[in-house]
This record gives structure tokens, sequence and C-alpha cells, in this order.
């Protein structure tokens, strides 16, 4: 499902808090089988409260940003 709405310009973006089985959408990208240039991950750690907003809102936007420009 991700690889098939990359052509409908689909931004996918999974946020990583505490201790979670994402490291599927992390690692997306290290696939040699196919490429996600419309997913990101934004690893929130493992204690959200301690991540300052401006670099939790700026994982986020950056993301965002790199995809609009491809």
């Amino acid at each position: 499902m991700l690889q098939n709405t990359a052509s409908l310009g689909v931004f996918w973006l999974f946020v990583g808090f505490r201790r979670g089985k994402l490291a599927f959408y992390k690692n997306l990208n290290a696939s040699a089988s196919a490429t996600f240039t419309n997913v990101a991950f934004c690893d929130a750690s493992k204690n959200p409260g301690s991540v300052p907003d401006e670099r939790f809102y700026a994982g986020l936007v950056d993301a965002f940003a790199t995809w609009l420009r491809h």
C-alpha cells in the first residue's frame, strides 16, 4: 500500500514513541527490492516528553519538506 500510493501524492510519516515495533518502518528504504520516497520515520525517542518541541516538530516538517521537493 505504501508503494502504491507514491504516485497518488500521498505522504506517510510514522512517528516512533517509546519502544515500539516500528523498526520495519524505520528501515523501509534499506530494502533492495523497493524504494519508498513517500515514507518517512520520525523517532520521538524512548522518552517523548524529554524531546524539545522544536526538535520534534522539525523532524516532522523536515521529512515532509524533503518529500515535497521531489
